[in-house]
């Protein structure tokens, strides 16, 4: 009889190091899963982070330049006159065309 409880108890504990075992594995999987989505989530805040670095210095250089256009009227006037192609009255303007 003592054989048949020695028996039980090994396969007892042989059941709960399966389980045990089975558990480890289980939450290691989880814990691996967590792991590889925050590394992407730090990427992809990376990226983002960069995206809104750039856009800050293009937004800073933008109110610069219309700074400028409202403070400075000879800034102001050669752009006008290079990207709109105005003239002053008594101007005369000539217009290439970039074809060969």
């Amino acid at each position: 009889m003592p054989n048949s409880a020695q028996r039980k108890e090994r396969v007892i504990l042989l059941m709960m190091m399966g389980v045990l075992l089975a558990l480890i594995v289980f939450f290691s999987s989880l814990m691996v899963q967590t792991y590889r989505e925050y590394k992407n989530f730090r990427v992809r805040e990376l990226r983002i982070e960069a995206k809104l670095t750039q856009a800050r210095k293009e937004f800073e250089q933008k109110e610069m330049y219309l700074a400028r256009l409202l403070e400075d009227p000879e800034f102001m006037e050669r752009v006008v006159r290079e990207r709109l192609g105005y003239a002053r009255p008594d101007e005369l303007l000539f217009r290439f065309s970039e074809e060969p």
